[in-house]
């Protein structure tokens, strides 16, 4: 994937993987609310968590995980993390909102997520096709950054729940 790939370039793309047009688009929908220049996997995970008809939703919701907990955990993370670096968090009012008929590309996680999703979903279940419980496992399964941290925060059983993204137990 290049670095210019958009969520509307990756949509027919993730279709013809069992994700839904709309949830590709819920992507930047997420990111641009969150006021950010890329399609980042936090927001895909935001995404995944809006969409009341797929698998990994019904996961992240069996796991106590909507996209209101999710949202605050996130930033919850955001501000320690700020705060660790003896920053304080702008207040969301003043942060600038990404304009809304850009589209954004996908940033360094989301890629990563999707590179694992794909990998993940072949050596599982010896298939190309990705579904939103693979994307799920490949967001969770990063072992760094904003995702983990926020799980940590909402106290969730990272490990527990990427073996149940991959049908494991």
């Amino acid at each position: 994937m290049n670095r210019l790939l958009g969520a509307r370039r990756l949509a027919p793309l993730l279709v013809s993987w069992e994700i839904a047009p709309s949830l590709v688009l819920q992507f930047e929908v997420e990111a641009k609310l969150d006021g950010s220049k890329f399609i980042e996997a936090e927001h895909m995970l935001l995404a995944l968590a809006t969409n009341p008809d797929s698998d990994a939703a019904r996961l992240l919701k069996e796991s106590g995980l909507d996209h209101e907990r999710l949202t605050s955990a996130l930033n919850e993370e955001r501000h320690r993390t700020l705060a660790f670096a003896g920053m304080n968090a702008p207040d969301k009012k003043l942060v600038e909102a990404t304009e809304l008929d850009n589209s954004l590309s996908l940033g360094t996680s989301a890629k990563a997520a999707l590179r694992r999703a794909l990998i993940g979903s072949r050596h599982h279940r010896r298939r190309a096709r990705l579904r939103s419980s693979d994307l799920l496992a490949g967001i969770l399964e990063a072992e760094l950054g904003t995702v983990p941290r926020a799980l940590a925060i909402a106290g969730i059983d990272r490990a527990a729940l990427i073996g149940r993204a991959r049908g494991s137990e």
